[in-house]
């Protein structure tokens, strides 16, 4: 089901079965066997998104060691996947737009895929960026701009340009206009674009894989059938 700009939804997802049960990915952990690239990027992560984790309230590890979320697969590629680490690294450290607004950003990707992980993490980190438990649950939805609740003015033009980018794939002049105003200059708008055009890669990669919820956590969307 795909929520219309102005909240009405509409059946457009394609009526395939048989979905993955299971992780499709071996765990990367320290006693599994690593390549020198491998075992590199495995400290990186831990270094570096440990401390995200750690801040939104989510370990990047399992009790054995082995990685959740995306960053599995990134230590599988470790070249590729290496690249990737830093462009989210960047996003995260680096990004000119405030954090509560790239947030509602990144929750709109994870809205659009039906992302579980991706959406288990990042309503922790928004919640902690300032963004109200009401205003994340409207992103949920994906109700329409005009009706999201406990947003603020910045935030609902940020979610306003976010939706529009999706469901249109184009961008209005108002709107970007908007926007812009919103986060305070082009370089942050940019950012914002950056950081959800990258969280659609992982988005595709948790999907794709399947990769696992931590266990005994409830699945935040429901699964296609």
């Amino acid at each position: 089901m795909r929520a219309s700009l102005t909240g009405v939804r509409s059946c457009t997802r394609p009526p395939w079965r048989c979905f993955a049960s299971k992780p499709r990915l071996p765990p990367c952990s320290p006693s599994s066997t690593m390549t020198l690239e491998q075992r590199e990027l495995y400290d990186r992560i831990i270094e570096d998104r440990g401390k995200t984790g750690a801040k939104g309230g989510f370990s990047v590890t399992n009790a054995d060691g082995s990685l959740v979320g995306p960053w599995n697969a990134m230590v599988s590629s470790p070249l590729i996947g290496g690249l990737a680490e830093r462009m989210g690294s960047f996003c995260r450290h680096h990004n000119a737009c405030d954090d509560d607004l790239y947030e509602i950003g990144i929750l709109v990707v994870g809205a659009e895929w039906l992302s579980q992980f991706e959406w288990y993490a990042h309503e922790k980190l928004a919640l902690k960026a300032g963004v109200s438990p009401e205003a994340v649950q409207s992103v949920k939805d994906q109700v329409s701009p005009e009706l999201a609740k406990g947003m603020t003015e910045k935030q609902r033009a940020v979610y306003k340009y976010a939706r529009e980018l999706h469901y249109t794939k184009r961008v209005s002049d108002q709107t970007h206009a908007d926007a812009l105003k919103a986060v305070g200059a082009e370089r942050a708008l940019i950012d914002l674009v950056f950081t959800m055009g990258f969280y659609h890669q992982i988005s595709m990669t948790l999907n794709a894989f399947n990769v696992p919820l931590p266990e005994g956590v409830i699945p935040p969307f429901q699964e296609p059938e």
